[in-house]
């Protein structure tokens, strides 16, 4: 006897439903494998400031803390890496993994990330953990970083 089985369902929870405040004059991309991605207008010859935001599912044991190792694992493959701090951050009652870098690829200038991550319980079921990463070149990082961590703080979140 064969049973079916359903996504969206009790035991496969839907993706949750993400929304963040961008600038009036910033477009929205469509990336593969990436839920939400906007950036700031082109210009020539200037790195484009962007965010991007991606969902992945884990089994119900995944941590906050194999999150961190995660990204600490992903930064240490990028070239030139600037580590400029990472730490833990609360926004409105959420806890973030939270960590700014800079790294050089060659040819290429300087980039500055700011990365975060959470998980989010799925009923016990099943873990997603949340990325939200924003992206600057490191000439203009002095202005746009707030712009960054203020569309970050943005993020909301309905698991319905």
């Amino acid at each position: 006897m064969a049973k079916s089985i359903t996504y969206p369902s009790v035991d496969f929870p839907g993706p949750p439903r993400i929304a963040l405040d961008i600038p009036d004059d910033w477009e929205t991309l469509t990336v593969p494998g990436v839920q939400l991605a906007a950036a700031q207008p082109r210009v020539d010859g200037q790195f484009r400031a962007n965010v991007v935001v991606t969902v992945q599912r884990f089994g119900p044991d995944f941590t906050l803390e194999a999150a961190k190792a995660g990204l600490e694992q992903r930064k240490a493959a990028l070239p030139e890496l600037e580590e400029l701090g990472t730490g833990q951050i609360d926004v409105e009652g959420t806890t973030w993994i939270a960590s700014e870098y800079g790294y050089t690829q060659p040819g290429r200038p300087t980039v500055v990330q700011a990365a975060r991550y959470t998980i989010i319980d799925r009923g016990g079921v099943a873990t997603d953990v949340l990325e939200i990463v924003g992206s600057c070149g490191a000439e203009t990082a002095e202005e746009e970083i707030e712009m960054v961590r203020t569309i970050q703080d943005s993020v909301s979140l309905d698991l319905s």
